[in-house]
């Protein structure tokens, strides 16, 4: 009995005596630390910058991260629009004549289907008035690059587009102009013929 007392007393001071020593507390402190195993072999290998090459940018998913187009210099907006003729049109003191056409004179009359004539002419310059709704024109001058020599064009027929529709197209396809011989659309102005649409419809009763 006396023997088992002392050996549990000789263990409880060994055990303070350890406790005191600060041996017990670093060592576990010491388990804690990360060891470096290898450092040659976690480190990133060296890289020769001078073979990289920078890759061109990826194709936007859609046009809506594209970039915007220029603006073509030749072309010039002419806003407010007013149609004075199928074909022609004033906005803002200049008069624009639609290339590639003959155009409808307002006071032309027209053959009608039931006898008579009716003011086709007239009925071409409104259909044109409604089509323009005062929407700004785009309209491309030969060999000119700047708004200052469009308006030095005058009367001098050009190309025009509307929201990305050619008005000489609409026009003729529609019936409301002829096309100039040899034009651009004397294939247009067969099957307006052949349609009857426009002057070739033999007046309101017939379109």
């Amino acid at each position: 009995m006396r023997g088992h007392l002392r050996r549990s007393i000789w263990l409880l001071a060994a055990a303070a005596m350890f406790a005191s020593s600060g041996f017990g507390p670093a060592v576990a402190q010491d388990r804690r630390q990360p060891r470096i195993i290898a450092p040659e072999l976690v480190a990133p290998p060296p890289i020769d910058a001078t073979g990289l090459k920078r890759a061109d940018p990826r194709i936007p998913l859609s046009e809506l991260g594209a970039p915007a187009p220029e603006p073509k210099s030749q072309d010039t907006l002419y806003y407010r629009p007013i149609a004075i003729a199928a074909g022609m049109f004033e906005s803002e003191g200049h008069t624009i004549t639609v290339a590639g056409i003959r155009v409808i004179a307002p006071d032309r009359v027209c053959d009608a289907t039931d006898g008579g004539a009716w003011p086709c002419g007239k009925r071409a310059r409104t259909a044109f008035r409604y089509w323009l709704r005062g929407r700004a024109v785009e309209c491309h001058v030969e060999e000119k690059t700047d708004k200052a020599a469009a308006e030095q064009a005058g009367d001098k027929p050009m190309r025009c587009s509307l929201a990305g529709y050619d008005v000489g197209t609409w026009l003729v396809e529609n019936g409301w102009a002829l096309s100039e011989t040899g034009g651009p659309y004397t294939e247009a102005e067969k099957a307006a013929r052949d349609a009857g649409k426009g002057i070739f419809s033999g007046g309101p009763s017939g379109s």
